[in-house]
């Protein structure tokens, strides 16, 4: 069965800042992890900007952290 998923429960990794507007257009948060290239404005509707996957911290987001 499944079940319908709040969009304020999502949280959507980008790389491309049309993809962080689609994401934030849907009420969901977004995690950008930019081509070091591009300007920083358009980091602005991100929620947090990232250089790596690997500095993601999933503890800051409320979920349990990595297993080692």
């Amino acid at each position: 069965m499944r079940g319908n998923v709040e969009p304020s429960n999502c949280l959507v990794f980008e790389d491309a800042p049309s993809g962080v507007g689609a994401a934030k257009n849907a009420g969901m948060y977004a995690v950008m992890v930019p081509d070091p290239r591009l300007d920083i404005s358009y980091h602005k509707e991100a929620d947090q900007v990232l250089s790596s996957l690997l500095d993601f911290k999933p503890t800051e987001w409320g979920l349990p952290p990595f297993k080692e």
